[in-house]
Protein backbone atom coordinates (compact mmCIF):
# COMPACT_ATOMS: atom_id res chain seq x y z
CA UNK A 1 0.00 0.00 0.00
CA UNK A 2 2.73 2.12 0.50
CA UNK A 3 4.30 1.31 -2.86
CA UNK A 4 1.03 2.80 -4.57
CA UNK A 5 0.58 6.01 -2.43
CA UNK A 6 4.21 6.50 -3.43
CA UNK A 7 3.73 5.95 -6.92
CA UNK A 8 0.64 8.31 -6.99
CA UNK A 9 2.06 11.01 -5.32
CA UNK A 10 5.28 10.50 -7.63
CA UNK A 11 2.73 10.59 -11.00
CA UNK A 12 1.04 13.97 -8.78
CA UNK A 13 4.47 15.77 -8.73
CA UNK A 14 5.77 14.95 -12.31
CA UNK A 15 2.16 15.69 -13.99
CA UNK A 16 2.52 18.98 -11.87
CA UNK A 17 5.62 19.94 -13.29
CA UNK A 18 5.04 19.35 -16.67
CA UNK A 19 1.64 21.27 -16.39
CA UNK A 20 3.37 24.19 -15.22
CA UNK A 21 6.07 23.75 -18.00
CA UNK A 22 3.32 23.89 -20.73
CA UNK A 23 2.02 26.71 -19.18
CA UNK A 24 5.68 28.82 -19.20
CA UNK A 25 5.88 27.57 -22.68
CA UNK A 26 2.95 29.70 -23.58
CA UNK A 27 4.08 32.94 -22.54
CA UNK A 28 6.23 34.97 -24.73
CA UNK A 29 9.82 36.44 -24.56
CA UNK A 30 8.65 39.34 -22.12
CA UNK A 31 6.74 37.07 -20.25
CA UNK A 32 3.09 38.72 -21.13
CA UNK A 33 2.96 40.18 -24.62
CA UNK A 34 3.96 39.78 -27.75
CA UNK A 35 6.47 42.88 -29.18
CA UNK A 36 6.16 44.36 -32.95
CA UNK A 37 7.92 46.80 -34.85
CA UNK A 38 6.08 47.96 -38.10
CA UNK A 39 4.40 50.53 -40.01
CA UNK A 40 0.68 50.90 -39.46
CA UNK A 41 -3.01 51.43 -41.07
CA UNK A 42 -5.92 51.75 -38.67
CA UNK A 43 -9.73 50.60 -40.01
CA UNK A 44 -12.15 51.78 -36.78
CA UNK A 45 -10.70 49.27 -34.16
CA UNK A 46 -8.58 47.07 -36.53
CA UNK A 47 -4.59 47.38 -36.64
CA UNK A 48 -3.43 46.30 -39.41
CA UNK A 49 0.74 45.81 -39.12
CA UNK A 50 3.81 45.88 -42.09
CA UNK A 51 5.78 44.26 -39.08
CA UNK A 52 10.04 44.89 -39.79
CA UNK A 53 13.08 44.68 -37.76
CA UNK A 54 14.25 48.06 -36.63
CA UNK A 55 17.86 47.78 -36.96
CA UNK A 56 20.42 50.57 -35.18
CA UNK A 57 23.73 50.88 -34.64
CA UNK A 58 23.71 48.67 -31.26
CA UNK A 59 22.06 45.67 -33.19
CA UNK A 60 25.61 44.49 -34.51
CA UNK A 61 23.91 40.41 -35.05
CA UNK A 62 21.50 42.12 -37.67
CA UNK A 63 24.17 44.58 -38.90
CA UNK A 64 26.63 41.54 -39.41
CA UNK A 65 23.98 39.13 -40.97
CA UNK A 66 22.62 41.67 -43.68
CA UNK A 67 26.17 42.88 -44.00
CA UNK A 68 25.12 46.62 -43.49
CA UNK A 69 27.52 49.28 -43.36
CA UNK A 70 27.44 52.72 -42.17
CA UNK A 71 26.14 53.33 -45.76
CA UNK A 72 23.17 51.53 -45.50
CA UNK A 73 22.57 53.36 -42.22
CA UNK A 74 22.90 57.16 -42.65
CA UNK A 75 20.67 58.30 -40.02
CA UNK A 76 21.63 55.59 -37.71
CA UNK A 77 19.65 52.85 -38.78
CA UNK A 78 17.90 50.86 -40.89
CA UNK A 79 14.93 48.72 -41.85
CA UNK A 80 14.76 45.11 -42.75
CA UNK A 81 11.04 44.68 -44.47
CA UNK A 82 11.64 41.19 -46.10
CA UNK A 83 7.81 40.74 -46.47
CA UNK A 84 4.68 42.81 -46.96
CA UNK A 85 2.59 40.02 -45.45
CA UNK A 86 0.07 42.29 -42.60
CA UNK A 87 -0.74 41.54 -39.09
CA UNK A 88 -3.92 42.11 -37.69
CA UNK A 89 -4.56 43.01 -33.96
CA UNK A 90 -7.66 44.71 -32.03
CA UNK A 91 -7.18 48.19 -30.82
CA UNK A 92 -9.26 48.80 -27.02
CA UNK A 93 -10.19 51.44 -24.60
CA UNK A 94 -7.48 50.61 -22.57
CA UNK A 95 -4.99 50.72 -25.62
CA UNK A 96 -2.31 53.30 -24.74
CA UNK A 97 -0.86 55.29 -27.69
CA UNK A 98 3.01 57.16 -26.65
CA UNK A 99 4.00 59.49 -29.37
CA UNK A 100 6.29 62.68 -29.52
CA UNK A 101 4.15 65.53 -29.61
CA UNK A 102 6.66 67.49 -31.53
CA UNK A 103 4.02 70.46 -32.64
CA UNK A 104 2.59 70.65 -29.35
CA UNK A 105 -0.88 69.83 -30.35
CA UNK A 106 -1.62 67.88 -27.50
CA UNK A 107 0.76 69.49 -24.57
CA UNK A 108 2.04 72.58 -22.87
CA UNK A 109 5.26 74.34 -25.59
CA UNK A 110 7.07 74.32 -22.50
CA UNK A 111 7.08 70.52 -21.87
CA UNK A 112 10.99 69.71 -22.41
CA UNK A 113 10.64 65.94 -23.40
CA UNK A 114 7.05 66.01 -25.44
CA UNK A 115 6.32 62.68 -25.21
CA UNK A 116 2.49 62.15 -25.02
CA UNK A 117 0.72 59.60 -23.38
CA UNK A 118 -3.28 58.78 -24.20
CA UNK A 119 -5.84 55.89 -24.44
CA UNK A 120 -8.01 58.26 -27.30
CA UNK A 121 -7.52 56.68 -30.45
CA UNK A 122 -8.59 59.83 -31.96
CA UNK A 123 -5.37 62.10 -30.87
CA UNK A 124 -3.32 59.44 -32.02
CA UNK A 125 -4.51 59.68 -35.64
CA UNK A 126 -4.98 63.51 -35.49
CA UNK A 127 -1.35 63.44 -34.79
CA UNK A 128 -0.34 60.53 -37.22
CA UNK A 129 -3.36 60.01 -39.70
CA UNK A 130 -2.99 63.39 -41.82
CA UNK A 131 -5.55 62.70 -45.05
CA UNK A 132 -7.57 60.50 -42.78
CA UNK A 133 -7.28 57.15 -44.80
CA UNK A 134 -5.82 55.29 -41.66
CA UNK A 135 -2.59 54.57 -43.41
CA UNK A 136 -0.18 56.56 -40.89
CA UNK A 137 3.08 56.95 -43.65
CA UNK A 138 6.59 55.97 -42.94
CA UNK A 139 6.54 56.61 -39.19
CA UNK A 140 8.20 53.24 -37.47
CA UNK A 141 6.44 52.00 -34.51
CA UNK A 142 6.44 49.41 -31.44
CA UNK A 143 3.50 47.59 -30.79
CA UNK A 144 2.82 45.40 -27.52
CA UNK A 145 -0.08 42.96 -28.32
CA UNK A 146 -1.29 40.72 -25.76
CA UNK A 147 -2.07 36.99 -26.44
CA UNK A 148 -5.81 37.43 -27.32
CA UNK A 149 -4.70 39.77 -29.70
CA UNK A 150 -5.76 42.96 -28.02
CA UNK A 151 -3.25 45.95 -28.24
CA UNK A 152 -2.16 47.11 -25.34
CA UNK A 153 0.17 49.71 -26.22
CA UNK A 154 1.48 51.53 -29.74
CA UNK A 155 4.70 53.63 -28.84
CA UNK A 156 6.48 55.90 -31.75
CA UNK A 157 9.76 55.14 -32.71
CA UNK A 158 11.40 58.51 -33.10
CA UNK A 159 13.79 58.41 -35.89
CA UNK A 160 15.07 61.81 -37.65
Amino acid sequence: MKKVAGILVAIMFVSGFSGCQNKQQKQTASGAYDLYEGYLTVNEDILSVNDFQFIDLADQYWINELNLTIDDMPNGYYIYDPSEELLTFTLTDETRYNFYDTEAQFLSADDEDRLYTTTNLDDFLAKFDTDGNGDLGKTPFEIQVLADGQVLSIREIFVN
